[in-house]
């Protein structure tokens, strides 16, 4: 069979990705890298945000007993029946449906030396760029490599000339915020990396660092500087600078110059390194599995009858398909636009729903937010609704086609920044609608 995926970012690409594991022809459009190469180190399924009005919870409400990301993950349908996790989770055992789904990307990703660290059982306490507190359920290695539970010394190392890091602000914002959760962590220390001059004209620029930082000669410059900084247990926390596409390597030779573990901060909005390295690490496992990529923009969704026949690319090209997942996201991917002061679904015109499941879609974007920084903005959970196939709902409630499936961000229902769910629901929506759409 032939199948289109629109949209190359996780969802996109874990729907592409199952699809080639099931026999299926695929070509997957892309225009751009989308919001998953803006991640910052964190897959979260259902992670806690304990200092966050409205995120999910990290201890019983009586009692004060910890919570498993497992039972928060069990929480969201019901606190939120419309969430994709509902569908996602109707027939099938949730945990087992996220291991299944966390196995896949970790084999995916791994032979670029990218991995998927974390489990359901156990909240893995992370520290990002400015040195809040991150209770996370699943990583991906670099960042994901930082738990500071049971930590004994924790040492955060200062690069100088790096932009939107604050190393000596960090360290005591994570004083304070390990003090208040009560994570069992060591003293904190700061020790400051010399770069030598060839490094330091780099530091400006994070990106050109962590290139820099993967050649033997950085290596052989660094050394003695590294090895100072080393001491038995003691965990060293870098910015996320340790490599682009040999990160793993950087982080190993670091680990072995100082005898220490080596972990890098979850980023922040300048520092986002860790979503290109997952960018990169997927478009070398579409390689792989042989999916074609067609760098584009899907202009119109041509259907007969109760079935979509082919996609139109803007630059004219026509791809035949028996099968279409649109994993085009939100805002920044282009599956939601403003167009002419009203909120619309570009490529069918599908109904889209906020938090309440409420029609939105002709409505102006100012008229979905609110002046409330923590609360519930509707504007951030606009999206389409599926049937429990990830089916797009049409507009008499029923499958708009029977071979055209969803993914991602575009599913609505739910903020992903809020409720921290986006990579989760990313993955495992992703998966299921290429699951369906090869079965259909």
């Amino acid at each position: 069979m032939r199948a289109v995926v629109v949209g190359g970012g996780l969802a996109g690409a874990s729907a592409a990705l199952e699809l080639a594991s099931r026999g299926a022809e695929v070509t997957l459009v892309r225009a751009a890298p989308g919001a998953t190469a803006l991640t910052w180190g964190t897959l979260d399924v259902a992670a806690a945000s304990p200092l966050r009005r409205g995120g999910l919870a990290l201890r019983e409400a009586l009692g004060g007993r910890l919570l498993s990301p497992a039972v928060r993950m069990r929480t969201i349908p019901t606190a939120n029946p419309t969430h994709p996790y509902a569908a996602l989770f109707s027939a099938r055992t949730p945990e087992d449906e996220v291991k299944q789904s966390i196995a896949a990307l970790d084999g995916w990703l791994a032979p670029s030396g990218l991995r998927v660290l974390g489990s359901l059982e156990q909240t893995r306490w992370l520290a990002d760029a400015h040195g809040q507190l991150r209770a996370a359920d699943h990583a991906f290695s670099g960042a994901g490599d930082g738990d500071l539970e049971g930590s004994a010394d924790l040492m955060l190392v200062d690069v100088p000339g790096l932009p939107g890091f604050d190393a000596r602000s960090a360290l005591r914002v994570l004083a304070a915020e390990l003090a208040a959760v009560g994570v069992d962590a060591g003293p904190l220390r700061l020790a400051r990396l010399a770069l030598p001059e060839g490094l330091r004209a780099l530091a400006a620029t994070p990106a050109r660092l962590a290139r820099a930082l993967e050649d033997d000669g950085a290596r052989d410059a660094l050394g003695p500087t590294v090895a100072a900084l080393g001491a038995d247990r003691r965990l060293l926390l870098f910015p996320p600078i340790l490599g682009l596409g040999r990160s793993a390597a950087v982080r190993a030779w670091l680990a072995e110059a100082s005898g220490a573990r080596v972990a890098e901060l979850v980023g922040t909005p300048v520092l986002s390194l860790a979503g290109f390295r997952l960018d990169l690490a997927l478009a070398s496992a579409l390689e792989r599995a042989r999916v074609t990529v067609a760098v584009g923009r899907a202009a119109r969704v041509d259907a007969d009858g109760a079935r979509v026949r082919a996609v139109a690319l803007a630059e004219g090209d026509a791809l035949p398909c028996d099968a279409l997942v649109l994993a085009t996201g939100r805002f920044v991917g282009g599956g939601i636009a403003d167009r002419g002061g009203a909120l619309v679904e570009p490529l069918l015109g599908l109904p889209l729903h906020d938090l309440a499941g409420r029609r939105v879609d002709g409505l102006a974007p100012h008229r979905l937010v609110r002046r409330d920084y923590e609360g519930e903005q509707p504007l951030f959970a606009v999206g389409i609704q599926t049937d429990t196939r990830m089916r797009p709902i049409g507009e008499n409630g029923a499958p708009r086609f029977a071979n055209l499936f969803a993914a991602g961000d575009l599913l609505g229902s739910f903020d992903p920044a809020r409720d921290r769910t986006g990579l989760g629901v990313a993955l495992l929506s992703g998966r299921r609608a290429g699951e369906e759409a090869a079965a259909c």
